[in-house]
């Protein structure tokens, strides 16, 4: 049997990033066993890709018993941190581990920019990295054009509008590279290292992109690789 729990008595830095002043939680020592939750990854086999969505490399689901118990934990500090004091419950839309092995002349033009998940107000998204920071942890960024740095419903339209333009005028798809610092498009507002058993919590509409260190070759290989846990947590 594989441990899936979580340590009671993590250590939680609270801060604030951006002009928009967003949430962000970065969470150490965050599961009990990081051996058994690297076990359960195994050689990689199991890890599939999937086209339809933008991640660059492979996923494989977790139990369900991993993302309840970060519902049942953080509860609340997603109400009284995140700021949903009214939100009765939390449940996990997804949770997986995955592998960043796609090489960067294989990315398609939406992989080499920051992202969003879901433009959902009511929707938390947690990195729990099990690899160490030579593997790269996460940045996030301000849309500079619109000075965006989420992207509400209602902002969704007009910035994946103006984005376009920009990314077909620069020509990004002649040189295909994983988004690093800032560049005439993004400005990087702060970033978080990779570190073995940290989880970093944030919405899901905040704009991010891994900080991918193609030099390490992006092995396939759990225990080699970028391995993390991405969970999708919905507040009701």
């Amino acid at each position: 049997m594989f441990n899936f729990s979580l340590n009671d008595q993590p250590e939680i830095t609270k801060i604030t990033i951006g002009a928009e002043k967003t949430p962000l939680l970065i969470i150490d020592d965050f599961a009990n066993s990081v051996t058994d939750l690297i076990g359960f990854a195994g050689e990689g086999a199991s890890f599939q890709a999937d086209n339809k969505n933008f991640y660059p490399g492979k996923r494989k689901l977790m139990p369900k018993e991993y993302g309840e118990k970060i519902c049942s934990q953080y509860l609340p500090l997603f109400q009284s941190y995140f700021g949903f004091p009214l939100v009765s419950s939390a449940k996990t839309v997804m949770s997986a581990l995955a592998l960043a092995d796609t090489p960067a002349e294989q990315l398609r033009p939406m992989q080499m920019l920051p992202h969003i998940d879901n433009p959902q107000s009511n929707q938390l998204a947690i990195v729990h990295y099990l690899c160490d920071k030579k593997h790269g942890g996460t940045a996030f960024y301000r849309h500079k054009k619109s000075g965006f740095e989420a992207i509400t419903q209602a902002r969704l339209y007009p910035y994946a509008s103006q984005v376009k333009k920009e990314a077909i005028a620069n020509q990004i798809h002649k040189n295909p590279h994983y988004m690093s610092g800032s560049d005439n498009m993004f400005e990087q507002l702060y970033s978080v290292e990779a570190c073995v058993n940290r989880a970093i919590i944030y919405p899901s509409n905040l704009l991010h992109s891994g900080n991918i260190n193609t030099a390490l070759g992006l092995s396939s290989t759990p225990k080699k690789g970028r391995l993390t846990i991405g969970s999708f947590i919905l507040l009701e």
